[in-house]
């Protein structure tokens, strides 16, 4: 009877063994074949708007890289702040990630108090899927061709120059740019950028700062004028036309870009393969091409670097916000 007993124990003991080596084989297979299944992306905005059409871009390029697709989910509400919330409350397995832009990232926890939450502590960044310049244009009645003529005409004219402005990115690019040149404009606010652009294309509002992917079309048609790039560096789109920098206006940074967040427990691992997997995506051929339709750029980041770009980003955003609101 005790020879039976202990058969038995050294089977189950056995058995144990195999059982948890078979255990711990397939749980390192399954974690080398990630991704083992669609990946789901929250874009917390609806279809057809820059973030979108960034996001399915990138999309369609990753999808045969890593052999599953990329199932796009539109949350557009409020601001993009229910989107946020449910990209940070996803499982961090890596099979949901979230799309995130300044806005819902860097500006709407300091300007609006439904989003109660801390990207940079509940989220970790991934990888960046585009990089949009804003661009300063001008109605072409005004007949003005550079910054300092709106400068010169803004001081003659007091009162006169109007802002189309749709967006908390763009008013705050107002704002800031009347504080850090003095330039007075007097905001007029429009539900989205068709009814604006169109107002300075026709005149009814002066000036408006906006995306280059949203104003590129008018400026190709010469329907408006653009005299300033209101980022560090030069666009590859716009070549000829000046940083805000180069006209003297220091410290004055407005841009727009996409990028990938995850849950911040998601492994390394995976942050790390999305992070290559994507910049591979945004590399090939059909997408630099199709990014040059639209003028969006390319940051070409690590998901160390990306990290860093959004710790910058919230820390002049936050800067910005303050200033303003102390003005």
């Amino acid at each position: 009877m005790t020879r039976v007993t202990l058969g038995m124990r050294s089977i189950a003991v056995a058995a144990a063994v195999v059982g948890a080596s078979a255990m711990f084989v397939g749980g390192t297979a399954a974690a080398q074949k990630y991704p083992a299944k669609n990946i789901t992306a929250i874009v917390p905005f609806a279809a057809g708007g820059g973030a979108d059409t960034q996001t399915r871009i990138w999309g369609g390029a990753i999808a045969p890289i890593i052999g599953h697709r990329i199932i796009i989910e539109n949350n557009g509400a409020a601001a993009g702040i229910p989107g946020t919330k449910q990209g940070i409350a996803a499982d961090p397995d890596g099979y949901t990630v979230l799309m995130g832009v300044a806005s819902t990232i860097a500006i709407n926890p300091f300007t609006n108090k439904a989003a109660d939450y801390k990207p940079l502590e509940s989220l970790r960044a991934v990888a960046m899927i585009g990089y949009t310049p804003y661009v300063l244009v001008v109605a072409n009645n005004l007949n003005i061709k550079s910054f300092p003529e709106l400068m010169k005409y803004g001081k003659e004219n007091p009162g006169k120059l109007t802002y189309a402005s749709w967006t908390s990115v763009g008013n705050l690019a107002r704002q800031g740019l009347e504080l850090r040149s003095g330039l007075a404009m007097t905001m007029v606010p429009y539900k989205g950028s068709v009814d604006a652009i169109n107002d300075v294309v026709a005149g009814r509002a002066s000036a408006t700062i906006a995306d280059s992917g949203s104003i590129m079309p008018f400026i190709k048609a010469g329907s408006v004028t653009p005299i300033a790039i209101t980022t560090a560096q030069k666009s590859t789109s716009l070549p000829n036309v000046p940083t805000i920098d180069e006209l003297g206006v220091k410290d004055y940074v407005i841009d727009s870009w996409v990028a990938m967040f995850v849950p911040k427990d998601t492994p390394n691992d995976i942050v790390e393969y999305l992070n290559t997997k994507t910049r591979e995506a945004i590399k090939t051929k059909a997408v630099q091409d199709r990014y040059a339709e639209v003028a969006i750029e390319t940051l070409d980041l690590s998901a160390a670097e990306t990290q860093a770009f959004m710790e910058r980003q919230t820390k002049n955003w936050k800067s910005l916000v303050e200033q303003v609101a102390a003005k």
